[in-house]
């Protein structure tokens, strides 16, 4: 009896090694890199991109095996992040290997290039203005934004500017203005630390001479905590090319 016990133990036992081995003869997924592609670096900010690596035998190991990584920026792990210092192009290879010692690379190319400026709007309506407006002014998409000058612009006949409307929106913002006719220059200097994302800056107002739409013409001049400079130049609103405004003004006279 015994025997057919011992007997039947060992059937038990062939059939767990013949279940073991069959997972162990699954092949797994092949060591590969998934991105081929790696994101801008802006000068002067801060940088992160993961190299990713799939398949294999965790854990892996990266390293840098030809080229060179642009000025400020060094491979921490599957992380490429710093800073860079330096504009240009740069093309290098990552190599990847897991535990059980297969090798897979990627050629890379990195383009460290200057941020694009802010951009400021004015939210001004598209349609017809019959009373007072208040023209909003927001900065967008600020990088280490410190100070930035703006001229804006509009048409003396059909819109005139309410005398001390101009007023900003936070105290952390220091203002200076000039106004001349229908042209108003603003600067605006970022008190304390540098200025990053969205942000309401200043406001005005605007009283129309009579029922128009209203165009409003402006240059930026834009100052980073680097002292990088950018410009741009924008126009918000329309044009009353269509708008009668002589049978408006009799209209109005009636």
């Amino acid at each position: 009896m015994y025997k057919y016990f011992r007997l039947g133990m060992l059937f038990i036992a062939l059939g767990l090694l013949s279940s073991c081995n069959t997972e162990l003869d699954t092949t797994a997924e092949q060591l590969n890199i998934k991105n081929s592609n790696l994101a801008d670096a802006f000068i002067n900010e801060e940088y992160s991109e993961n190299i990713l690596a799939i398949g294999g035998l965790t854990p892996y190991h990266f390293e840098l095996s030809k080229g060179r990584l642009p000025e400020g920026l060094n491979l921490q792990g599957g992380t490429i992040r710093g800073i860079a210092t330096k504009e240009g192009n740069y093309n290098f290879t990552i190599t990847v290997s897991d535990a059980n010692l297969s090798k897979t690379f990627h050629d890379y190319s990195l383009n460290v290039v200057i941020p694009p400026p802010a951009e400021l709007t004015l939210n001004i309506p598209l349609t017809e203005i019959q009373r007072v407006i208040t023209v909003r002014a927001e900065i967008k998409e600020a990088r280490s934004l410190q100070a930035f000058r703006t001229s804006i612009s509009w048409d003396a006949e059909l819109f005139e500017m309410i005398p001390d409307s101009l007023r900003v929106k936070n105290e952390s913002f220091a203002i200076f203005s000039e106004l001349d006719g229908s042209s108003l220059e603003v600067d605006i200097a970022i008190l304390g630390t540098s200025l990053n994302g969205d942000r309401r800056i200043f406001e005005f107002e605007l009283r129309p001479l009579k029922t128009s739409y209203l165009e409003i013409n402006f240059d930026t001049e834009f100052i980073s905590s680097s002292d990088t400079h950018a410009y741009k130049s924008l126009t918000e609103g329309r044009t009353a090319d269509n708008y009668d405004y002589d049978n408006q003004d009799s209209e109005e006279n009636k």
